[in-house]
């Protein structure tokens, strides 16, 4: 105990005296150690438990009750979050409750409070919206806790709302309710305590809705008894679930005493990914701390040296530097758990409303993470120290480390397993193994290769500084440094390494998927066409839409389709059979519904007049885009009636100029024959008159939604491909460890470089000299491991691309092999940035490096 005293107090002066290294470490693992315990305090304050969420969810009711029920005994969990049947199986609601219902079932003296709710569209100050509109009445006092009210009061009347700050109405105002010609106005701002975010408008029963519009309803019910777990099993077996906020208080043991819902059995997959994922953290930490510590005893060689001969042990110099580690890592993970929780209770306000927690034992957890790190780096320093020789360092010569020539063997093995890892990987679960560890698999391949990647660095610091040979004199000097003092160099390059292996691997990723949905994506319509479309089924509306169309674009030829539907014009799922059935190359055009319409769509989709098709659609034919889809000159349909039947009809084969957009125009006369009628549901702005613009499309959108809620304006603009902020974010990423881990190595390098700085200029050398030393030697540790990053995550991101589209899956369909060929080849490597990371972290790190080192060199005077 006295020697461990001895080292702490020890390492408390080393600390003292050299602040700005021991403040680097501790930001390193401090950041690291922050990081997580904001994320876990923000994730236990958003894990709001049923008993936390009651008042919010069910306000001062003793029971709640939703619409559906089933025909057959249910089994419930204690909260009612999990309803199965007898057997285990999902809940089938197959009936509504009524309102005399719940209080049949609640019995005499209980009192049921409605509660409504729909999207529903309405008219504002900035145009049409879309938001919940709940009806009950805030004022009856079973609803406290439910609502927190802002400003303003709450509704009186039927023609009074108050709105959630989510959707922005402010008092005052009024809106009119689409489907009505009723407006009301707002005369409060409400908050729903459950999700605060939320844009909701609260009315009083009758203000919205009318009976016409498909509500959910619930029931907080007020009983003259608490409602127990046996009234509430009771329940149960006539197909009911039920909230009570007796058992939410004080549940029963397990999910209940009669009939406890099954468990699953588990693999063990979460804690084992936890540990893997704390494994790749603490290894992180341990590589961009460990120079640190590394050069920290360099700085403090003489005073181990003088312990050592005044007959302290290795086991006694190992214990000094431990405890640098354990000092550092302790004030820091204790500083980074404090910020953390900082954070997270400085930013729950405006993102969660759960009440604030402190996950103690998980913090507590993340504290032992960053203690455990900073120990973990600390141990090669110490282990070098141990093993110093005296004499040389009191001598004040330099030692020369030695090379270990199995480690980057061994280095290399790991790193092929772990790419075999990850082969192997998405195979797994056709061969039983569950998803979760399928999972683990792929972090221990990641694992295995970071661990890889720390062997192979020091071999590859060695080679790249005997390539540098033939470099300017400033850069050969900062690669020897560099291989000169592997300790410091290998770590930093192994963590820039792994963070640009990681952002090329999940860039190639990314941008595969983004070029399988491009080869994938088919348009529905020509390019540049302006599409009004609405799923409403009263004509009147549909007329009204077109002369909102018709005015919002003045002299732009409007072309009308329809589908084939129902009397009432309930829709009628048409499904084309094509001729070449599962050989198809490409069938998913071919699964789309054929669109009903007249010549002016046929000349559309042809791109051209064409007198044989028009022709055809008029003698009550079909016009079909491939002869592989006909069946001896008949296009072939199936139509879910009143159960599903084949139907057949002639059918034309027209070659359009381009791909085709759809399997095929049906006539307006088949509607007739089939018992069927003809739904317009589709206007098209042909894109060869003027294009119509943002700004009136936008126009038009506002207009149509005023009349149907389902009505929508778009514009046919070919794919859009969204990967590029991704792999920009993903770049930034790479770029914050990258330059992190680059001016660590560098820094340190600059300040045990400083004898050698004043060697160089006590020899005249300048300080434009001096600065291309310090960047030289931040290109070589950004260059080495970025380039060394951008092979390794190649590598592992085409693998990843070509094993996850192997087996002709694709996002779960079995095609054709043809087509499964063409998505497993298209591997996209994004090149340009690839390109700009590889050249311009680099260029960027050797700048800011030139730029900060101080250049101005006190020599110092011998004294003999």
């Amino acid at each position: 105990m006295s020697a461990l005293l001895a080292a702490l107090r020890l390492s408390r002066r080393g600390i003292g005296r050299a602040r700005a290294r021991s403040a680097l470490i501790m930001v390193m693992i401090g950041l690291p150690v922050l990081l997580l315990t904001a994320g876990v305090t923000w994730q236990a304050t958003g894990d709001v438990t049923p008993k936390e969420g009651l008042d919010w969810n069910i306000g001062a009711a003793d029971a709640h009750v939703r619409e559906g029920a089933s025909s057959k005994p249910v089994r419930q969990s204690a909260d009612g979050s999990v309803q199965l049947n007898m057997r285990g199986h999902g809940v089938r609601q197959d009936r509504n409750l009524t309102e005399q219902d719940v209080l049949t079932l609640f019995g005499p003296g209980s009192r049921v409070v409605p509660s409504r709710l729909a999207l529903t569209g309405y008219q504002g100050a900035k145009g049409y919206r879309e938001h919940d509109f709940r009806e009950i009445d805030l004022r009856d006092p079973i609803t406290k806790g439910m609502y927190k009210l802002l400003s303003g009061r709450l509704p009186r009347a039927a023609g009074e709302v108050a709105a959630s700050p989510g959707a922005k109405l402010r008092e005052g105002s009024t809106v009119t309710v689409s489907g009505t010609d009723a407006a009301v106005t707002v005369v409060g701002v409400v908050e729903p305590r459950r999700e605060p975010n939320r844009p909701e408008i609260v009315a009083l029963p009758g203000t919205v809705f009318d009976g016409s519009r498909k509500v959910s309803t619930n029931w907080l019910i007020d009983t003259p008894a608490p409602v127990s777990w046996q009234r509430v099993r009771e329940m149960n077996r006539q197909g009911v679930a039920v909230l009570s906020r007796e058992v939410v208080d004080a549940p029963p043991s397990g999910n209940g005493p009669e009939d406890p819902l099954p468990h699953g059995t588990g693999d063990g997959s979460d804690v084992m990914m936890v540990a893997l994922g704390a494994v790749i953290i603490g290894l992180e930490v341990v590589l961009l701390a460990g120079p640190a510590f590394a050069v920290g005893i360099r700085r403090r060689r003489r005073e181990l040296a003088l312990i050592a001969a005044q007959g302290g042990s290795p086991r006694h110099l190992r214990g000094v530097v431990l405890a640098d580690g354990l000092t550092l890592g302790f004030a820091a993970s204790l500083l980074g758990a404090a910020g953390g929780i900082g954070i997270g209770a400085a930013v729950t306000p405006f993102a969660l409303h759960g009440p604030f927690e402190v996950p103690v034992g998980r913090i507590t957890l993340v504290v032992l993470l960053g203690m455990v790190s900073a120990l973990l780096a600390a141990v090669v320093p110490a282990v070098q120290a141990s093993r110093a020789d005296v004499a040389e360092v009191l001598a004040g010569r330099r030692g020369r480390a030695r090379e270990r020539r199995g480690l980057p063997v061994l280095g290399l093995v790991l790193l092929v397993g772990a790419i075999a890892v990850i082969v192997i990987g998405p195979v797994l679960p056709r061969w039983g193994v569950s998803f979760g560890l399928y999972q683990v698999s792929l972090l221990a391949g990641a694992v295995l290769g970071q661990l890889g990647l720390v062997l192979l660095t020091p071999g590859l610091v060695g080679v790249a500084a005997r390539l540098a040979t033939r470099l300017p004199l400033p850069f050969r000097m900062a690669a020897r440094d560099a291989a000169r003092n592997r300790g410091r160099t290998a770590p930093a390059v192994a963590a820039v390494l792994a963070a640009t292996a990681v952002f090329a691997g999940v860039a190639v990723v990314i941008s595969s998927q983004s070029a399988q949905r491009e080869t994938r994506y088919e348009p529905q319509y020509l390019m540049g066409s302006t599409v009004v479309t609405s799923n409403e089924a009263n004509p009147a509306i549909w007329h009204e839409i077109q002369r909102a169309t018709a005015s919002a674009l003045p002299g732009a030829p409007l072309i009308e389709a329809g589908e084939l539907a129902k009397p009432g014009f309930s829709h009628v799922n048409i499904v084309v059979q094509p001729g070449c059935a599962r050989d198809c190359p490409t069938p998913f055009t071919w699964f789309r519904e054929p669109l009903v319409g007249g010549a002016d769509l046929a000349r559309y989709f042809l791109r051209g007049p064409d007198p044989a098709a028009e022709a055809a659609l008029a003698a009550g034919k079909a016009v079909v885009f491939d002869p592989r889809v006909l069946r001896d000159g008949m296009l072939v349909f199936t139509a879910e009636l009143k159960k599903r039947t084949s139907h057949s009809v002639p059918a034309v084969v027209r070659r359009p100029q381009g791909e085709p957009l759809v399997s095929a125009i049906l006539p307006v006369s088949l509607a007739a024959r089939l018992g069927l009628t003809v739904r317009y549901d589709t206007l098209i702005a042909d894109p060869a008159a003027p294009r119509v613009t943002p700004e009136q499309e936008a126009r038009l959108d506002a207009a149509v939604r005023t009349l149907s809620r389902s009505a929508y304006v778009r514009t046919e603009r070919g794919f859009q491909d969204g990967s590029a902020t991704m792999l920009l974010a993903l770049a930034l990423g790479a770029a914050v460890l990258v330059l992190g881990g680059t001016f660590a190595a560098t820094g340190l390098a600059a300040a045990e470089g400083r004898p050698d700085r004043a060697t160089l200029a006590a020899v005249g050398a300048t300080g434009r000299v001096q600065r291309l030393l310090v960047a030289g030697q931040a290109v070589f540790v950004s260059g080495l491991g970025v380039a060394g990053g951008m092979l390794i995550g190649l590598i592992f991101g085409v693998v990843g691309v070509l094993d996850a589209f192997s087996g002709g899956r694709v996002e779960g369909m079995r095609v054709s092999s043809e087509l499964v060929g063409s998505f497993a080849s298209e591997v996209d490597v994004p090149w340009l940035a690839l390109a700009g990371v590889l050249v311009g972290l680099p260029l960027l790190a050797a700048l800011m490096a030139a730029l900060c080192v101080r250049t101005r060199v006190v020599l110092t005077r011998r004294l003999t």
